[in-house]
Order: C-alpha cells, then structure tokens, then sequence
C-alpha cells in the first residue's frame, strides 16, 4: 500500500534511507510477507516507542524458508538477512512482531533473522550455492562453550551493521550493546530481559 522510494525501511509508513543496496520490502517484487495472525498492528496509532533491536539466528537455510515457519508458528521478526546480504523488511516498524518470547520486550523492540542453518552437516549445501561459510570453534553462550558451528558470511555482518545504522537513525535507539566484565555480555541480561535497556542485543540476552 505504498510506493517503493529507492533503498529505505518502512517506520509508521515513513520511509527512512539506509545505506545498502539490496533492501526489499514486503510491498515490492519479489518481497517476503509476514500473515496478518503473525504480530500485533499499530497501524493509524501514534509512532511505537521503540527501545530495542534485537539479534536473532534463524537455522534455516534461506530467509524464503524463515519466513515460512514464522508464519506457520504465528511468529514474527521486522526483518531478514539473506545468505547474499539481502535485506527483507517483512513488516513495518510500527507494529510489533512476536520474536522475543517476551511482551514487553516484543512491544518494545524490533527483531531481525539472519540467515543460517548453523549446524556443519550443511557446509557443503552453502558450499555448491554461495561458497564456504567460516566456522566458529570458540563461541560462549550462557557460560558454556558451543560446538563448532557455521557462522555468518561476511556480506551479512555487512549488512546487519547498515540495518542497525538505519535503525538507529530512524528509531532513535542508541548505538549500545550490554556489556560485561568489560566485552559484549554473552548471557542473560536483567535490563535487556525487564525491556529497561536501549540499545541493540542478542537474543540470548533475554
């Protein structure tokens, strides 16, 4: 129900620019769309105060196939990043999607999915299509080591980083991540899990 205006995400049906080349909104060819039984609507309502981005994995092999087991599950996410660094805006940031197993975080927040399907067993699928995904060995979560796993190709830490830029721009959310023992904190964090913190987290986080 708009009119595509070069690359930009969509806030309360205000375009705001971001600096990345391959964006797609849910309203342009070839965009990917959340069902409508997927997130709360706040559609004609004044701007959603917006505190929070929060960083999701998705294990799947495409953002296509994100999609299809979000709106399967009757969940959502703003946003999803593709092997290739293609942004999908799959909502606007007006409504709240259902992504963080927590209300008052979700009605507070914007989410993303990056792309990947994070076991090694299908390196060598990435392999054929998109070339070698490098593969994390040292990675803590909650206090405990994780397995080898694949890890995000570079062109999509790219792009995450302009879809947090825009973000922030257009949202108003700080540039901050929780912190502890002086580096990123990798467990649950009581501000972030209490929708008290503003800034951008993980979903471990929470």
């Amino acid at each position: 129900d708009y009119e595509p205006s070069g690359e930009h995400i969509v806030y309360n049906g205000n375009y705001f620019p971001i600096k990345w080349d391959k964006v797609i909104t849910w309203g342009e060819p070839g965009g990917l769309k959340l069902n409508s039984d997927t997130y709360s609507s706040y559609r004609g309502k004044p701007p959603r105060d917006i505190t929070m981005f929060v960083n999701h994995w998705d294990v799947c092999l495409s953002s296509k196939s994100c999609v299809s087991v979000l709106n399967k599950r009757k969940v959502s996410v703003h946003f999803c990043i593709d092997n290739d660094g293609t942004i999908y805006q799959l909502a606007d940031l007006q409504h709240a999607c259902w992504h963080a197993s927590d209300r008052t975080v979700n009605h507070k927040s914007i989410g993303v999915e990056i792309s990947n399907a994070y076991y090694t067993k299908y390196q060598d699928w990435y392999t054929k299509r998109f070339g070698p995904r490098p593969v994390v060995t040292d990675a803590v979560v909650h206090g405990r080591t994780l397995d080898p796993h694949l890890g995000f190709y570079p062109v999509q830490i790219e792009a995450l980083k302009a879809l947090w830029e825009a973000v922030s721009n257009a949202c108003g959310i700080p540039l901050e991540a929780p912190l502890k023992n002086g580096g990123l904190d990798t467990g649950e964090n009581r501000d972030v899990s209490s929708g008290k913190f503003e800034g951008f987290v993980n979903h471990y986080n929470i």
